[in-house]
């Protein structure tokens, strides 16, 4: 018998899709027999872009215009059906469109997988349909299976990723979850999906595959509350379209083991650290890389707006050396980067240093604001700016390792139903040396407001 592949020749797994197909046909029949929960988000955002767009900085962008606005709509609708105290059937759709953005779809066709990956459009897909069994037969343990958001920590190794127009990472995945005083660990095996806005994501391959395990642990004592998550990923693509250093395809596999570490040491400062370390192959060339991320906060409670000042810290590993086999950018695993390292969305955890000053600030009662200021850096000046590696990348290492400063000023206000959110915000770029040799040293802005609409009624 053949085995199962996607129209395009790459395996795909036949349950999930098939649990998928079940369950809304069951939800559909179910939707008057018990109580029914609906659920629905509406989103708007508009965007200014001002000297860089997605793809490539500066005042003559390759591709695209160099002065972009455009307005973003995504729209998600659920429905759950609590079928008794141990089963959750959930069904959904995510529909998201772009207006006036000025590089079309099909410059975001990805040779690697043969199909087109847009952050901005992708029309009527599942989300959140999946199954889920709770404590059966243990208490605490749970199984859910289908279209879900996965995300832990800080988001900076596993992400949802949602605020891209249609989400950085959505998986089709089984995940069995064990709670217990507080604490769980979970088992995931899954694929996240490709936003391919003229294809339905069931009829062509998926993105990665991944192997993780993901677990929380809390110890307290003499005041101090310390959290300890260790983490192993296995990300990987048995598709053979990975050229390494010396031009030769192959498939990828890599191994994570990590661990984040949280602590309260008094009342109102707080310590984060992450640490993974990666290894595997990506085609011929063996990798060896590594990640770290350092957060000190402090609030001052009894202060006028209560304002929390933080310091981090975000670094990830480069390529020492183009042609000698060996890759040591680190890529990041399936972390968010939409609020990490800037919010231009200029960088990302790849080859990257980012020291980064924090300012937060609470006026008012559902009134919040963050100031951000970034340095960047390249870790190594012979490896790429992962904000477009195939065009911002000097072998020999002249232009050095500077990228530029960034600053932020983000504003959230949500309105007294909690069902209503604003926010809007404002970003700055100031190019570096290796920004200015390789795009343009041209300084870049970026505007944004965004309106949010949740509504949930149960049946």
């Amino acid at each position: 018998m053949a085995p199962n592949r996607a129209p395009d020749g790459g395996r795909r797994c036949p349950l999930l899709p098939l649990a998928q197909i079940v369950l809304m046909l069951l939800l559909s029949s179910m939707a008057l027999a018990g109580p029914v929960r609906i659920q629905g988000e509406i989103r708007y955002r508009w965007e200014y872009q001002h000297h860089f767009n997605i793809k490539y900085y500066g005042k003559h962008p390759l591709k695209g215009k160099s002065n972009d606005g455009f307005l973003l709509q995504r729209a998600r609708f659920m429905l759950g059906y609590k079928l008794n105290d141990h089963v959750y059937l959930s069904a959904g759709i995510q529909d998201s469109r772009a207006y006036d953005v000025a590089i079309p779809n099909k410059d975001f066709y990805k040779p690697r997988l043969g199909l087109k990956h847009n952050p901005y459009k992708d029309y009527i897909e599942p989300y959140n349909t999946y199954i889920q069994v709770r404590d059966i037969p243990i208490k605490g343990l749970s199984l859910k299976m289908g279209r879900q958001i996965v995300a832990f920590g800080d988001h900076r190794v596993f992400g949802p990723g949602q605020w891209g127009n249609t989400g950085r990472y959505a998986w089709d995945a089984v995940r069995l979850s064990y709670k217990f005083k507080g604490d769980f660990v979970d088992l995931l095996y899954g694929q996240n999906i490709i936003h391919d806005p003229a294809r339905f994501t069931w009829r062509h391959r998926h993105y990665y595959q991944c192997l993780a395990i993901y677990s929380h642990f809390h110890l307290m004592g003499r005041g101090i509350k310390l959290y300890l998550e260790p983490f192993l990923v296995r990300k990987f693509d048995h598709h053979h379209n990975f050229k390494g250093e010396e031009g030769k395809k192959g498939d990828f596999a890599s191994n994570y083991y990590g661990l984040r570490a949280y602590s309260e040491i008094l009342p109102n400062l707080d310590l984060d650290f992450i640490f993974a370390w990666q290894d595997g192959h990506w085609a011929n060339d063996e990798i060896n890389a590594y990640g770290y991320h350092i957060l000190v906060g402090y609030r001052l409670k009894q202060v006028p707006f209560e304002p929390r000042i933080s310091t981090e810290f975000s670094y990830a590993s480069g390529d020492k050396n183009p042609k000698d086999g060996e890759r040591n950018t680190f890529d990041g695993i399936f972390g968010a980067r939409d609020k990490m390292y800037g919010r231009m969305n200029l960088m990302d955890w790849k080859n990257l240093e980012d020291a980064q000053f924090n300012l937060e600030l609470m006026p008012a009662k559902g009134l919040s604001f963050k100031a951000e200021v970034h340095k960047f850096w390249l870790t190594q000046d012979k490896d790429a700016w992962y904000f477009n590696p195939k065009v911002y990348r000097d072998k020999s290492g002249g232009l050095g390792r500077d990228l530029g400063w960034e600053f932020d000023v983000v504003g959230k206000l949500l309105l007294p139903s909690r069902n209503r959110e604003v926010q809007f915000g404002y970003g700055h770029f100031w190019p570096g040396d290796f920004v200015k040799g390789l795009a343009d040293d041209t300084q870049a802005d970026w505007f944004f407001l965004q309106m949010k609409l949740r509504f949930s009624r149960s049946l």
